[in-house]
């Protein structure tokens, strides 16, 4: 493994001096013309309307008539499926988002920024648990919520940023790692160090929603992860992991150095999975989410050496934690400049900077994925937590297509 300063790959490099600052919160349409045209954006791989899981699909059907191009998610959902509303993944758009990950103009976008080159991500933001859209939900308290933000939240975030300054989105994440996170599954820390900066410039109701959302800083790892990814995109030649995306259906994947190509394979169950009293296995739902880019980036399962707290939330052996981040440094691009990972013997070690998928293919070690559990009925909402996996041909497929051999993308 090289240290970011000294690997020979260029993409590794940029991620590396990727210095993401939280700048903004903008409704969708303001900077995404796909949105802004009445299109929809999802996570994961592209996938059909009439393909999708349900609560994705469920939640594209709820968001569209929220945005009332119809008065009903199921009246909206055969306007998608006629073809008069067009798809886009969020990763073609320069953004990521949570689980279903649906996206319309109306919603409120965290905007990261890179001061360096100027590269733009987005993110929308994160709903809280229970009965949210992100998982399919439906009703009168998820289309209040949804509002709330809309209208009250994203321009009271807006105001605050304004007021405080740029969130240095690099040293909260450093600052959270050594307060016990992970960055994915675990972010109680990185919430609270944010609502700490904020919450001074934030009203009542708005800066209780976010100290009582432990998940709300997920969104503001996977912004700041997308960020470094796109600058990190383009490398002739790079096998670093840019994108590891899920829509329920399929797991796709990206490298540097083949740009906006998928190589996808079929979406895994969660295994382990730690699932809540009442639920089993066969209420899964297939992976699904963007959030393994948190992962890409080398945080979350990559890092749990910084977070026992995680493991048992996502069915492992607190006990194991030293011998997965040994194993998983052999697939790692480089070690991070400026993140360290606190052991629990007390000492410390750089934590993991990217993905090399030649590693991966190589050693056969595919990179975990930190990830919550969905029902496969649309509104259940969270069930657990578990590890996924993204699917072995999918990194046999890229590598292959990195290096021109005639072998067709993974289906």
């Amino acid at each position: 493994m090289y240290t970011a300063l000294h690997t020979p790959d260029p993409a590794v490099r940029r991620l590396a001096a990727a210095r993401p600052l939280l700048v903004d919160v903008v409704p969708a349409r303001e900077l995404v013309p796909h949105l802004a045209a009445g299109g929809v954006s999802h996570a994961g791989p592209p996938i059909a309307s009439t393909d999708m899981c349900a609560p994705m699909r469920r939640a594209v059907g709820v968001a569209l008539a929220i945005e009332g191009v119809a008065a009903t998610p199921e009246e909206a959902l055969e306007l998608v499926d006629a073809g008069r509303i067009p798809l886009r993944t969020n990763h073609d758009l320069g953004g990521v988002g949570p689980m279903s990950g649906v996206v319309t103009g109306s919603m409120p976008l965290l905007v990261a920024r890179d001061e360096a080159t100027g590269t733009v991500a987005w993110c929308p933001l994160n709903e809280g648990s229970g009965a949210v859209l992100r998982y399919g939900a439906d009703g009168e308290e998820v289309v209040r919520r949804l509002e709330w933000m809309r209208d009250e939240l994203g321009p009271a975030l807006a105001a605050a940023l304004r007021a405080h300054g740029p969130l240095d989105l690099v040293d909260l994440q450093e600052r959270a790692l050594l307060l016990g996170d992970e960055c994915h599954h675990r972010t109680d820390a990185g919430t609270a160090l944010v609502a700490d900066l904020l919450g001074p410039h934030l009203p009542e109701d708005a800066r209780a929603f976010v100290a009582g959302n432990s998940q709300f800083f997920l969104n503001l790892a996977m912004v700041a992860a997308k960020l470094a990814t796109v600058c990190a995109e383009g490398v002739p030649g790079s096998a670093l992991v840019t994108a590891i995306a899920r829509n329920g259906v399929e797991v796709g994947i990206r490298l540097s150095g083949t740009g906006d190509a998928w190589f996808v394979g079929p979406a895994a169950l969660p295994d382990p999975a730690r699932l809540e009293p009442g639920h089993g296995p066969a209420d899964m739902n297939p992976d699904l989410g963007d959030s393994a880019i948190v992962e890409v980036y080398g945080l979350g399962a990559l890092a749990i050496a910084s977070s026992p707290l995680s493991a048992p939330s996502v069915g492992l052996d607190p006990g194991e934690i030293d011998a997965i981040d040994a194993r998983l440094r052999g697939i790692a691009a480089a070690d991070h400049p400026l993140l360290q990972l606190r052991r629990t013997d007390g000492t410390s070690a750089p934590a993991i900077l990217g993905v090399d998928a030649r590693a991966v293919v190589e050693l056969g070690i595919r990179p975990p994925v930190h990830t919550g559990i969905a029902h496969r009925r649309p509104g259940v909402g969270q069930i657990g937590g578990g590890v996924t996996h993204p699917p072995e041909n999918a990194f046999h497929a890229a590598v292959a297509a990195l290096d021109g051999a005639s072998v067709p993308a993974a289906t």
